[in-house]
């Protein structure tokens, strides 16, 4: 082994899986490893809220149980057990929204780089809060769902929306930008129209 390999910072990569999508999970392994020997990799949440993590190579599954912030609260304990020990010297934190802004800040007062993995709709604090933020974005995301309701001719009803697409492509609103699918359609009424009322309200792709 070289002195260059012996002094490779080691880096511990922390998802957020119910704020990621799994889509990412490549683009995150390359993002981190550029900062250093990935050592841990590990993704937090529900198993039942984040579909396609249970399949990402070489990524261990945390399963958070289903309780409110249960994944934030377990990563940031885990982060915090592995600074620790000291066996590291980067934590690689992957999250869209700002609930570990506090850790970052944390880490990198006890001395740890700290490396912000997100997409654009991650907010400023936590992007601030880290030594480096580095935007990682699932640019296929908006096509495949397009994709999706060409196929569906009569529509999809929008209560059954995020059921489907979470189902048939592991897609989920912590991958977009909007805060509701009705949002998320009207925004892109060149491709999509919405009709009906209530709960017979369904979407269609022009």
């Amino acid at each position: 082994m070289s002195s260059a390999d012996i002094s490779r910072p080691r880096v511990a990569l922390l998802i957020d899986g119910e704020n990621i999508s799994s889509a990412l999970a490549g683009k995150l392994i390359v993002a981190a490893g550029k900062h250093g020997e990935l050592i841990v990799k590990r993704v937090y949440g529900g198993a039942q809220r984040i579909p396609g993590w249970d399949a990402a190579p070489g990524i261990k599954l945390v399963h958070s149980g289903s309780g409110k912030n249960s994944a934030d609260l377990l990563l940031t304990v885990d982060a915090i057990k592995l600074a620790e020990r000291r066996g590291f010297d980067v934590f690689a934190l992957a999250s869209s929204d700002g609930d570990h802004t506090h850790l970052a800040t944390h880490l990198r007062e006890n001395g740890f780089r700290v490396i912000g993995l997100g997409e654009d709709k991650a907010p400023l604090g936590f992007r601030k809060s880290c030594s480096v933020w580095v935007n990682v974005e699932n640019k296929d995301v908006e096509a495949r769902i397009y994709d999706f309701f060409q196929k569906k001719r009569g529509g999809v009803l929008i209560g059954k929306v995020s059921h489907e697409l979470r189902d048939a492509l592991g897609v989920t609103l912590s991958d977009l930008k909007e805060k509701s699918w009705r949002k998320y359609f009207e925004a892109r009424p060149d491709h999509f129209a919405i009709s009906g009322e209530g709960q017979h309200t369904s979407v269609t792709s022009r």
